[in-house]
């Protein structure tokens, strides 16, 4: 019996303007692949993304998360995926970390997932986050960064998507934060991670996707593209003629 994907992209078409069209015909991921999307600016990545965890509509076209089409079972599907968006003013700022976490685990119980206080100090000291009790709006951009992990994963959801999750990080926090993600690779999450870190799309993904102007120029494992290229960026630049 064919494994059920854990994300699935169908002939998806968004257009935001008349010089900008997201397409992407196909793509299936599942459980235990990383996936690293890269492109130039405006290329399309954060669009991909929005579309994927139900922010953005499109235009046609179809996205499933565990089988469930995303727009037609967006509370469902939303307890599926953990998002870590590039922009730290994703939460309620007057609340504190200790908060704000209590109210996604209320959130999370209404959709059948427990998450334990325990499990969240885990996450907190490996990220080394210890700000419980600042409101969030008074916290570093780090260490907002931190509270969007801790969030995106305190309730082990099948699908991780990532918006450039180094931006903001200590060295230190970068190295625990990536090893958080294999682990969840390990235990099955598929990730879905945006990044303009050629170098870092090398040493983490398992497949790559090129975009531009909303176009994928290139989808394969990361091995098929050393084999054909050397490597990663060799890959980008010779697909995007040098742009960046």
């Amino acid at each position: 019996m064919k494994k059920q994907p854990i994300l699935s992209i169908h002939s998806i078409k968004t257009r935001r303007s008349s010089s900008f069209c997201l397409a992407v015909d196909s793509l299936e991921l599942y459980a235990g692949t990383k996936l690293c999307i890269t492109g130039p600016n405006g290329s399309g990545k954060s669009t991909l993304l929005e579309h994927i965890v139900g922010l953005l509509p499109y235009q046609s076209g179809e996205i499933r998360v565990c089988g469930l089409v995303v727009e037609q079972n967006m509370y469902a599907t939303r307890s599926n995926i953990g998002f870590i968006p590039d922009d730290e003013n994703w939460f309620v700022g007057e609340l504190c970390a200790r908060e704000y976490f209590a109210l996604l685990q209320s959130i999370y119980a209404k959709a059948g997932r427990t998450v334990s206080d325990a499990y969240i100090t885990t996450l907190a000291n490996t990220v080394l986050f210890s700000a419980f009790s600042i409101p969030l709006r008074q916290l570093s951009h780090g260490n907002k960064k931190k509270v969007q992990i801790i969030a995106a994963l305190m309730h082990k959801p099948p699908l991780i998507v990532i918006d450039e999750l180094r931006n903001g990080l200590d060295p230190l926090a970068i190295i625990q934060a990536e090893s958080l993600l294999q682990k969840e690779a390990s235990r099955g999450a598929c990730i879905v991670a945006a990044s303009h870190d050629l170098w870092w799309t090398e040493r983490i993904a398992d497949e790559v996707l090129f975009l531009r102007n909303g176009s994928v120029l290139l989808h394969k494992t990361k091995q098929a593209i050393l084999a054909t290229y050397g490597s990663v960026e060799d890959a980008f630049l010779k697909k995007l003629g040098g742009s960046a």
